[in-house]
């Protein structure tokens, strides 16, 4: 499947903004939960990139945090409280339409941007609503040392090989949490209906499910990712959780998925059982060896074995090799990313009952 959507993304190149789409009107929301002044790089960011558009800019404070409050009021961007705070950013987001819905019927689109994300300065200059979309990704650029790196050539890989061939064959592409743009009518839709800590995820697969259409947008965010081992692997425990979770709360969205859209609904299956590919494909050249050493031992059908074993080696050969296509990859930090991920199977425990940070 992952070679499918590669290939199928070279069949065009980026879509064009189409010059008789009318610009929306912007509703920017930055969720921050006990930030402080970290909020002040992303705001300035987005300001700058707001001159001479329709954009308001409101950060949406989960739960009182002064110092957030403060920043804002020097910057001159709005504020809103949710109080009490959590339980995810999908609760957030259900409290945004149920208690600021002028906000987004003044709107023709609500862009989140989270915390340590930055705006490219013509942000608002390409992002538009084509005729039949209700969802935009940006491009992410990741930023940052150590397990950064490896992050962001995995999402680069994602967006560049995967969702492209998604977009190419008429599909969504995944909404990716920061830099995420969705119509008033789609936020309005599946906010309420969010429960998992991967609400991003959770978003694509039930906006996908229900009809309506995501694609990407043709302008970047700088992402900030977390450098240190010890903060990646707590993010990774809360999405590992947040995957088991998602599995096990939408086999409707995946059924009526399916009866859509049937090769929509198996890739994304594979997305959410394939990945972490770091994970993954160690367990994966884990399981062919075993079943190697069992076909040399003569125990079951060893021919059975030895051809289940070389597709386990040539589907991780095979995710290897679109890696490494999208562009030469630091393998010191593949390696602490690998780390991170096998940390963050040791946190999943203590992810399901409280949250789990990156601390900045």
């Amino acid at each position: 499947m992952r070679f499918h959507l590669a290939r199928a993304s070279r069949r065009r190149g980026p879509k064009a903004v189409s010059a008789e789409v009318a610009r929306p009107r912007w509703l920017v929301v930055v969720p921050a939960r006990r930030e402080g002044r970290s909020v002040e790089p992303t705001l300035r960011s987005l300001l700058a990139a707001a001159k001479g558009h329709a954009v308001r800019i409101v950060v949406l404070m989960d739960g009182p945090d002064p110092q957030t409050t403060a920043c804002c009021r020097d910057l001159g961007a709005e504020t809103l409280l949710k109080t009490p705070p959590g339980p995810t950013k999908g609760a957030v987001l259900a409290w945004l339409v149920s208690n600021a819905g002028s906000l987004l019927s003044e709107s023709d689109g609500v862009l989140l941007v989270d915390v340590g994300s930055q705006a490219a300065s013509n942000l608002f200059d390409a992002l538009v609503f084509e005729p039949g979309v209700d969802g935009l990704q940006t491009r992410l650029t990741g930023t940052g040392a150590g397990t950064g790196l490896a992050a962001a050539h995995s999402e680069r890989v994602g967006q560049e090989w995967e969702d492209r061939g998604r977009q190419a064959l008429g599909w969504s592409v995944r909404l990716r949490g920061t830099g995420s743009a969705l119509s008033p009518r789609a936020l309005a839709w599946v906010a309420p209906r969010l429960r998992t800590r991967v609400e991003d995820l959770e978003a694509t697969l039930l906006l996908a499910a229900a009809g309506y259409r995501i694609e990407l947008a043709e302008v970047e965010i700088r992402d900030d990712k977390p450098a240190a081992v010890a903060d990646a692997a707590r993010q990774r425990a809360r999405w590992l959780v947040g995957r088991l979770h998602l599995a096990l709360r939408h086999p409707l969205a995946f059924g009526q998925l399916f009866l859509r859209r049937p090769g929509e609904a198996l890739a994304f299956a594979v997305e959410l059982l394939s990945r972490p590919l770091s994970l993954t494909a160690l367990l994966r050249l884990l399981v062919a060896g075993a079943l190697t050493v069992s076909a040399v031992a003569g125990n079951g059908q060893s021919w059975v074995e030895v051809v289940a074993a070389a597709v386990l080696v040539a589907s991780v050969v095979g995710d290897l090799t679109i890696i490494q296509l999208a562009g030469s990859i630091n393998w010191r930090s593949a390696a602490k990313l690998v780390s991170a991920w096998l940390g963050a199977v040791l946190l999943a425990p203590r992810a399901l009952w409280r949250w789990t940070r990156v601390r900045r």
